[in-house]
């Protein structure tokens, strides 16, 4: 997994002063036909059959999640669904149209958490240099 320094300003001072923080790099994606073929390379399951189970998989997420159930992907986490809005004084006086905006959460189980811990040593963060950084060290080593 892949770092980088960024300067932010430090949320939790009134001052301004800013710090650097590490922001992790997602820098690629991997959509549903790479965790196919993944998948596929590991067991006897063809490609194309896992590629309708995940095509599938993604169909009844979205259609529990639309009847208000909370789906769980085992050692994964659990999706459910929140409201935000503004609230009313009673009961009776809410109005649905209070309601802003639905809101997918996302709940990692304890496997995913550990697997992702800064304790766990199956994976490493690198730095990665900035951009910046790299060009003046290239520069140095021209002259």
């Amino acid at each position: 997994m892949n770092y980088k320094l960024i300067e932010r300003k430090n949320p939790r001072s009134q001052s301004g002063e800013t710090k650097f923080y590490a922001y992790i790099m997602n820098m690629e994606e991997i959509g549903i036909d790479d965790l196919a073929t993944r998948i596929s390379a590991t067991c006897t399951v063809t490609r194309h059959d896992c590629l309708a189970v995940l095509s599938s998989l993604q169909e009844q997420i979205i259609y529990a999640m639309q009847e208000g159930k909370r789906v769980s992907l085992g050692d994964i986490g659990r999706f459910r669904v929140t409201a935000n809005g503004a609230g009313s004084e009673t009961a009776e006086a809410y109005d649905i149209k209070l309601l802003k905006s639905l809101r997918v959460r996302f709940t990692p189980n304890t496997k995913l958490k550990d697997a992702l811990s800064l304790t766990n040593k199956t994976f490493t963060l690198r730095h990665l240099q900035l951009v910046e950084e790299e060009e003046e060290e290239t520069e140095e080593g021209q002259i």
